[in-house]
């Protein structure tokens, strides 16, 4: 039961950074691309500036742990960079564009949401 709810929480966190991302007026482009076993959670195209946007969100109910930024080790920040040429390998329409890796921390606390977005984070 568990696992259904922190996913729920997961998506919802992915849903919120995807509004603030398209709000920002950057293109949505794919949620939840896989490549091999790593999985990027949105990628967004400033179509502006010719650059890619891969998305991390990190979803938390309390600070606990630490920051939901925190959560995002070296290991995780290698294999989203991995993820992301993989992803420019597989779409050659994208390979003329710059590429940055954004953190969106999401804090879901009683009422309050706290969103902290990151940019070109590693």
């Amino acid at each position: 039961m568990k696992c259904m709810y922190k996913n729920r929480l997961g998506k919802s966190g992915e849903l919120m950074a995807k509004k603030l991302l398209s709000e920002k007026h950057y293109k949505f482009v794919a949620a939840n691309y896989r490549y091999e076993r790593v999985e990027i959670d949105l990628i967004f195209e400033d179509e502006k500036n010719k650059m890619l946007i891969f998305a991390e969100v990190k979803t938390r109910r309390n600070k606990k742990y630490g920051l939901p930024e925190e959560s995002v080790t070296i290991s995780k920040q290698n294999n989203i960079r991995k993820a992301a040429l993989g992803f420019v390998n597989n779409f050659p329409q994208f390979s003329n564009h710059d590429m940055r890796i954004d953190v969106v921390s999401i804090l879901i606390a009683e009422e309050k949401v706290e969103i902290n977005h990151i940019e070109n984070a590693f």
